[in-house]
């Protein structure tokens, strides 16, 4: 039995509908894209999904047999769905993987908004120019129907992609937040100037704020670092000062203003 559904990969909501379909005696056999294959069965348990990387699921593949397996087509990541029973003792620790694979389909959702709205403006464009070049009269009704037509077919597509990516972010931060892999994400960007230097001052020691770029410096011995951090501007500086004097550093604040 083969159904059509559009899941990410992976996802709670894939495994909540998988289960359903195991609860209902059907069990996974393939996935294909979209589409689900299924057989009749009467094996008692529930599907887990597990993300991990493709080499891993080749090197495994004359010990592990999942029920079925899905290789992401643009990175080097797969999910395999396994049936598991209550006896069974479970550990998961996909959580960074499924945090790449959770980032990468925001990044798609959000293209597909971008280029809704790009597609549009070239179409529009495009009638505009050939009406003109062509000097074909296209009748008001026509235009307007079809132009409120593709209105509404690109709002569906932008609203569906916007919803899509703010369900996505949101697990994403939640993933961040079990992980502690920020890595690659947006980051408020303090300045912290140091004065009075013999040398390049070592940011090394001030790893735990954030991360440390040298801006510019000068032959006085002062240097300018950008920090990109989630802590507080009272964090940065009460974590610096510890170290030097607080007369010879000044923190920006994100808003590049100097603290009054």
């Amino acid at each position: 039995m083969q159904k059509t559904r559009f899941f990410l990969k992976g996802s709670a909501a894939e495994s909540h509908w998988l289960n359903q379909q195991a609860h209902n005696g059907l069990q996974l056999t393939q996935i294909d894209g979209c589409r689900y294959q299924f057989k009749a069965s009467n094996q008692s348990g529930r599907v887990l999904s597990e993300y991990l990387p493709a080499e891993t699921l080749t090197a495994m593949s004359e010990s592990f047999h999942p029920l079925a397996s899905y290789r992401f087509k643009h990175n080097k990541f797969a999910v395999a769905y396994s049936l598991v029973t209550a006896k069974d003792r479970i550990v998961k620790s996909d959580n960074n993987y499924r945090l790449k694979v959770t980032r990468q389909a925001r990044d798609y959702a959000l293209n597909c908004v971008n280029g809704a709205v790009v597609g549009f403006w070239l179409m529009l464009s495009l009638a505009i120019v050939l009406a003109n070049q062509t000097r074909v009269m296209i009748p008001a009704t026509i235009f307007f129907s079809s132009l409120a037509i593709l209105t509404v077919i690109i709002s569906l597509l932008v609203t569906a992609s916007i919803i899509a990516a703010i369900r996505l972010h949101r697990k994403v931060r939640a993933l961040v937040q079990l992980t502690g892999n920020d890595e690659g994400t947006w980051k408020p960007t303090f300045h912290v100037m140091f004065r009075h230097q013999q040398g390049e001052p070592d940011t090394e020691q001030f790893d735990e704020l954030g991360k440390w770029l040298l801006s510019v410096h000068n032959d006085k011995g002062d240097y300018y670092f950008d920090l990109r951090s989630n802590l507080s501007e009272y964090d940065i500086r009460s974590t610096i000062q510890k170290v030097i004097n607080k007369d010879d550093f000044t923190v920006m604040s994100c808003f590049g203003l100097y603290p009054l």
